[in-house]
């Protein structure tokens, strides 16, 4: 309901897409939700937060899932990624202050150990790394 005041508005694009339609999404977000409610004065919109995507930790070059028709070895958890290609993504489109009011970065990069199993490296057990990031942001918004 448009007319309920939002003070917060928390977003993440998430990894369930291919990288051409991740950016396109993240474009979209910027273009047609943030952009027009940061043109409004501070105090009559919602401070825009956004999360960058949680690092995956596949065995492959870029740590991300490369479908099934991948290796055995491919679909096994390493414990270090060196980047987070949406997240890298993620920093370059999303300027704090431009276009958002905080980019919380997710920072996982070596937390594989951390995944439901051997072979989800992109999923994270509970409690763990999600309640960190949930502690992040209820900091933020405090």
């Amino acid at each position: 309901n448009s007319s309920i005041p939002v003070d917060v508005l928390v977003y993440n694009v998430g990894i369930h897409f291919g990288m051409d339609e991740f950016r396109d999404k993240l474009e979209y977000f910027v273009n047609k939700v943030t952009i027009p409610l940061i043109r409004k004065n501070l105090s009559a919109r919602p401070r825009i937060i956004y999360f960058t995507t949680p690092t995956q930790h596949f065995n492959t070059s870029d740590g991300t899932f490369q479908g099934w028709r991948g290796s055995e070895w491919s679909l096994k958890c390493v414990d270090e990624v060196e980047s987070n290609p949406r997240a890298d993504i993620e920093k370059k489109i999303l300027a704090p202050g431009v276009n958002i009011d905080v980019l919380l970065d997710y920072d996982d990069l070596n937390f594989g150990m951390m995944h439901v199993g051997k072979h989800d490296c992109a999923h994270y057990c509970m409690p763990g790394l999600p309640d960190t990031v949930a502690a992040k942001l209820l900091d933020l918004i405090k």
